[in-house]
């Protein structure tokens, strides 16, 4: 079981996080401004299962309290995604569901659309399941993905995570999502272990 008042000491420490081209850090209230324009764009939330809530399009200073508040409660982590040196944010890496108990979270991202197809949201998936993996003590991240999002599909594919054809999620869970088209992909520390 995690220590989330160690980790919660330790996390300015270990952020951000920096990959070959982009840097994982958190996010500023200007941040989430900016990427509320971002959000706007039909085409970068036609997919986020909660947009209009968590995102908070037409509402970035609640959703920096809610975000603030994530990280006070360690419910959450989410990063802003920007290119190295630069200080405009690009996307959203985050984890959501942190059970620090259980060694589990579900992991989510989202790129403005003029990001797409660079290979930024495996970069960035890819980095924060690592820091998952080795900073926040997970064993199992989750993921859930709409089946039409064919480019999402791939990122997780890509990062090494395996479809889910039985969730272990609560009563209801896989019937809501069969019904919404959304389908399940886990990555456990052991199966990362085992690929490298």
């Amino acid at each position: 079981m995690a220590d989330k008042e160690r980790i919660a000491d330790s996390l300015p420490e270990w952020l951000p996080i920096r990959t070959k081209r982009l840097e994982l850090r958190i996010l500023t209230h200007e941040d989430i401004r900016n990427w509320s324009r971002s959000a706007d764009d039909a085409e970068v939330n036609r997919y986020l299962a909660s947009a209009g809530r968590t995102f908070g399009i037409g509402n970035p200073d609640r959703v920096y309290r809610q975000i603030e508040e994530s990280y006070r409660s360690l419910s959450a982590l989410h990063l802003g995604v920007f290119l190295h040196g630069g200080d405009q944010i690009i996307g959203l890496c985050s984890f959501q569901r942190w059970d620090a108990r259980g060694g589990k979270a579900e992991l989510g991202f989202a790129l403005s659309h003029e990001h797409w197809g660079k290979g930024y949201a495996t970069e960035a998936a890819d980095a924060l399941a690592a820091f998952g993996f080795r900073y926040l003590e997970l064993e199992r991240i989750q993921a859930r993905c709409f089946v039409k999002n064919a480019a999402s599909l791939r990122v997780l594919e890509k990062i090494g995570m395996e479809r889910q054809h039985r969730p272990e999620f609560g009563f209801g869970v896989k019937r809501r999502d069969d019904e919404l088209g959304v389908v399940v992909f886990t990555l456990t520390r052991e199966n990362l272990e085992a690929q490298a």
